[in-house]
């Protein structure tokens, strides 16, 4: 009963570090190339691609039982949806640096939602206040310039991302509008670390 119990701590503290993972960003110096950043990537269809880095050292647990208190939570989860909702797709360490990368798949931003408890919703503006989100028009473009009172309504039927985390995001179309405080990193990328609000908006341009 003590190791069932000592086994069940260790998922749960390997849980409690990955799903705190998904908030962090690792952003390289100013003019030199980016790399080991966590981000979030959604497909035009809804799908997610979520790549994880994070520093486990100095934690009590190997690379080997991280990868299998991680893989019990998405076998348990997929049982429980009934269908392979979640995938790991790789989890690889960096011996260098200590650096765990972790990529995984959700087939729906809802998966995503309900297996890291952080909300995530993709869908156009009309289904986003249908499911009783609250969307604000305190948002700016990519020249720090704020929309029309109005654009909610002429973005309607066009696509928005609300997310919780506080990451990178890669959208599937061109990024017309974000929550202030939120960076572009490109026409469809954006680093929404420096987001002060519970939930970020991204409107997108279809």
């Amino acid at each position: 009963m003590q190791v069932n119990t000592f086994r069940l701590n260790k998922m749960k503290k390997i849980a409690v570090v990955f799903m705190t993972a998904t908030i962090f960003v690792v952003l390289a110096g100013c003019g030199e190339e980016k790399k080991d950043i966590t981000s979030i990537k959604i497909d035009s269809k809804g799908n997610i691609t979520s790549v994880i880095y994070d520093d486990f050292a100095g934690e009590n647990y190997s690379q080997e039982e991280f990868e299998i208190g991680n893989s019990a939570r998405v076998e348990a989860y997929n049982e429980e949806c009934l269908g392979e909702r979640i995938t790991v797709e790789s989890v690889e360490k960096d011996e260098e640096t200590s650096k765990i990368k972790v990529v995984m798949t959700y087939d729906s931003p809802d998966d995503y939602k309900k297996f890291n408890g952080k909300v995530l919703f993709y869908g156009t503006v009309k289904e986003a206040e249908k499911a009783g989100y609250t969307l604000t028009d305190k948002l700016v473009d990519s020249e720090r310039k704020a929309p029309d009172k109005d654009i909610l309504k002429k973005y309607k039927n066009k696509h928005v991302i609300i997310t919780e985390d506080k990451t990178t995001f890669i959208a599937p179309y061109k990024i017309d509008y974000m929550s202030v405080g939120a960076r572009f990193n490109g026409k469809k990328e954006a680093d929404l670390s420096g987001c002060s609000t519970q939930l970020v908006e991204i409107l997108l341009s279809k």
